[in-house]
């Protein structure tokens, strides 16, 4: 019978004589080797440690097969999966509404506006919502996943939940509502055309005319009363001797003779006419008529500016009076005094004045007769100087395309009136004519050209175009500044012509009248819509929606393609979402990436299925599982990189190497613990015992009686002689010989394996020690002493071994 086959519970070996090891975990000791055999899903010298990850049943040899970090029962290989994942193997992740282990949990969160986390179970809320179960939309101001974009809307626009697309509130247009309606329109996306007269503008949100100065009515039709102006023609004129004021201003306009504020002034001398602006023409002296001009010549004078002496023979203021000098006297013009000859005197020169005695000396008498000369004063008209504004130096060309700047050329300018933009900052270089950050504003009134630097030069009352300074509107225009373009239906000089336009989707032209198509519409019959990335009147306007969005061919408002959202479709998706508004939850698994425009997941090295919802196979591994994993003896292949995790019990980057002698377990991290030049079980570390040992470290030789492998041989020796422990050979006492010890010493030998001859002189010796067993009568060591102790005659009386 084998050694310890019947053993009680707790001993082992021949003889159940030695003592089982504390074996852990349900194991039982081994009646035959004293081992521990351990039960399914443990191992160990004691059954003390859990199968390595990834292993389980008798021995840890059998490979789990649980996938997305599933884990597998040590004993029976069941796969607990983790949160997110259910089925067999763990492999198939959980529905739409499900969560947890297993997939378990039924999610909590509202219905269309977020999913759950196959995880955790926290709701991924759709962009526009927030809130623990996503029941809340979007604060005002903000957009978006998670509500984390901030709406960049202007003018109190309302701001989309989802997009960000901003609707702008009556009177404000533009992808922010960042610009006000064109003048002429209002309301909501500026559909309304106002219905003013006298290009009036209206209010942009509720479109009632805004009356200029010196017009009242619903449509402004109607100029201000007499002696009104100013807004709503409430200002009362305060201006004397029959003048009228302007409308607008208020500003008398004095009638023929009278200047000043308020017409209380004569014309000063030298001038006449309305607010005393001409000149007058008259000239030696004569006076002018302050309301007409008319000359009042002095003493002396005639004609229309008191330019001709008085002929001979009138004098007098305008020469009407004749002379009535005698004997050939000459009456001064001026005041008809007459200037008498030699000889003559009195008033008349009735009277002679020499006696005959003196005539010779009288006619040798003369008196100087003054002529004065008529000098015409002229008038030469100066040129007044030219204003000019200030200098600008020549812009160089811009580096960016037209339309763009910045760093990178990656900004779009918002420039109006055709105006192009600075290249490095943005800022709009106005045409001559207009201001404001977008060109948006005409020159102030009594402004004009380029920054507005010139001086208008009009009369007062007459408009000043603010872009040449002419002192007239052209055609299609009105305002202080001609600033304004004739209101919708108008056209022509001072707007008013009525636009006859035929056909649907169709304007006519301020300037001209000819028939154009309304916002967003071109072609013949006005039946074409704008192409893309054009919109608004004439589809002159320049789309700015990026990344391929389209705009309304009316307002410009745009339409993001997929995967970009923001009022002009400059942001991308974040990272888990897609589809149109950014509104679609990825379903890619974690590390996976997926498309913003169709949602399709790029699986990460280790990954596969629609949405990376599988590990690779076993035998597979990297980018789309496509490489074929290198581990060997049933290594686990990392599914990413596809390195080796190795089984208990072998090593090396493929798991091609056992354990070297002395180390077991995984990696051969583990050193054997077993005596007497014993080796381990690689895998296990269970010593494999030697012939002649045994015990769980193979510390105890055979007990006597037994040998060989696990000392299941028994000895068959007699004579009580042992046998070799590990070969059950023989070893045979003193005295005794053969396989089993079974014979004694031949006569005449002795010792171990009787080889050693007897010296007792022909008697016998003890076969075990050799000594010399000497017959009656003899007697020493040899027996070769007489009864008497005398030598019976041999020489050489000591005993020798004879090998």
């Amino acid at each position: 019978m084998a050694a310890g086959l019947d053993c009680p519970e707790g001993r082992w070996g021949p003889g159940c004589q030695e003592i089982c090891p504390t074996c852990e975990h349900g194991a039982t000791c081994g009646p035959e080797d004293g081992t521990c055999r351990c039960q399914p899903g443990y191992v160990g010298s004691r059954c003390q440690d859990v199968c390595p990850a990834g292993w389980f049943g008798p021995g840890c040899q059998l490979l789990c097969s649980c996938a997305n970090d599933g884990l597998c029962h040590p004993v029976t290989g069941h796969c607990s999966c983790a949160p997110g994942w259910t089925g067999l193997t763990c492999q198939r992740a959980c529905d739409s509404g499900r969560w947890g282990p297993d997939c378990s949990r039924s999610c909590n969160c509202s219905v269309g506006r977020g999913s759950c986390d196959a995880a955790s179970g926290r709701c991924l809320c759709e962009a526009g919502y927030v809130g623990p179960r996503c029941e809340q939309r979007c604060p005002q101001g903000h957009f978006g996943p998670g509500c984390g974009r901030r709406c960049q809307c202007e003018h109190g626009a309302a701001c989309d939940h989802i997009s960000g697309a901003c609707t702008c509130p009556a009177g404000w247009r533009g992808t922010f509502c960042e610009r006000a309606c064109p003048a002429g329109f209002f309301g909501l996306d500026c559909r309304g055309a106002c219905d003013c007269s006298s290009g009036a503008p209206c209010d942009p949100v509720s479109g009632s005319c805004l009356c200029p100065p010196g017009r009242r009515g619903p449509r402004c039709a109607d100029p201000c009363p007499a002696h009104t102006y100013g807004v709503n023609c409430s200002q009362a004129c305060v201006c004397f001797n029959g003048a009228p004021c302007d409308p607008v201003h208020g500003q008398c306009r004095c009638g023929p003779g009278w200047a000043g504020p308020t017409c209380l002034q004569a014309c000063p001398p030298g001038l006449h006419g309305e607010d005393c602006q001409l000149p007058c023409l008259c000239q030696n002296g004569g006076t002018c008529d302050p309301t007409s001009g008319q000359c009042t010549c002095p003493e002396g004078w005639t004609g229309l500016a008191c330019e001709k002496e008085c002929l001979p023979g009138s004098f007098g203021a305008g020469c009407r009076r004749s002379c009535r000098c005698l004997h050939g006297g000459v009456c001064d013009q001026r005041m008809g005094r007459c200037l008498c000859p030699a000889g003559w005197t009195g008033d008349a020169c009735q009277s002679v004045t020499c006696s005959q005695a003196f005539v010779d000396a009288c006619r040798q008498a003369s008196w100087p007769l003054p002529r004065p000369s008529l000098a015409l004063s002229t008038r030469a008209a100066a040129a007044s100087p030219l204003l000019r504004g200030p200098h600008h130096p020549v812009r160089s060309p811009p580096a960016c395309a037209e339309g763009t700047f910045g760093v990178h050329c990656e900004e779009h300018c918002h420039c109006r009136r055709g105006a192009a933009c600075d290249h490095v900052s943005g800022a709009c270089l106005c045409p001559a004519g207009w201001r404001g950050a977008s060109c948006e504003l005409a020159c102030p009134p009594g402004w004009f050209g380029t920054d507005c630097a010139g001086r208008c030069q009009c009369p007062p009352g007459a408009p000043c175009h603010h872009a040449t300074g002419e002192c007239r509107c052209p055609p299609g225009f009105l305002g202080p500044g001609c600033e304004q373009a004739c209101p919708p239906g108008t056209f022509g000089e001072s707007c008013g012509q009525k636009c006859q336009c035929p056909g649907e989707n169709q304007a006519c032209l301020p300037a001209s009248g000819a028939c154009v198509c309304s916002a967003g519409f071109q072609g013949p019959g006005c039946r074409q819509q704008c192409p893309p990335g054009r919109f608004g009147l004439g589809c002159e306007q320049r789309c700015v929606c990026l990344n391929g969005g389209s705009c309304d061919p009316v307002s410009g408002a745009c339409r993001c393609p997929a995967g970009f959202l923001g009022a002009d479709c400059s942001l991308a998706c974040p990272v888990g979402r897609f589809g149109p508004s950014c509104a679609r939850v990825c379903r890619c698994g974690e590390g996976a990436a997926c498309d913003p425009v169709t949602g399709a997941c790029t699986c990460p090295p280790g990954r596969t299925g629609v949405h990376c919802e599988r590990g690779c196979p076993q035998s597979r591994f990297g980018a789309g599982c496509a490489r074929e994993c290198p581990c060997r003896n049933g290594g686990l292949c990392h599914a990413s990189n596809g390195s080796c995790s190795c089984g208990p019990g072998w090593t090396g980057p493929h798991c091609e190497r056992a354990c070297p002698a002395g180390r077991y377990g995984a990696a051969c991290l583990l050193e054997c613990a077993c005596h007497h030049n014993s080796s381990c079980e690689p895998a296990s570390g269970a010593c494999r015992c030697g012939p002649g040992f045994y015990g769980p470290a193979c510390e105890h030789p055979c007990p006597s009686g037994f040998h060989g492998a696990g000392c299941q041989g028994a000895c068959a020796c007699q004579h009580g002689a042992p046998c070799d422990p590990a070969s059950g050979q023989c070893l045979c006492p003193p005295g005794f010989r053969g396989d089993f010890c079974e014979s004694g010493c031949e006569p005449g030998s002795f010792g171990e394996g009787c080889r050693q001859r007897c010296d007792c002189g022909g008697a016998p010796c003890d076969p075990s020690t050799g000594r010399c067993l000497c017959p009656p009568g003899r007697t020493g060591a040899t027996c070769e002493l007489g009864e008497s102790g005398v030598p019976l005659g041999h020489e050489g009386g000591s005993s020798r071994a004879v090998t």
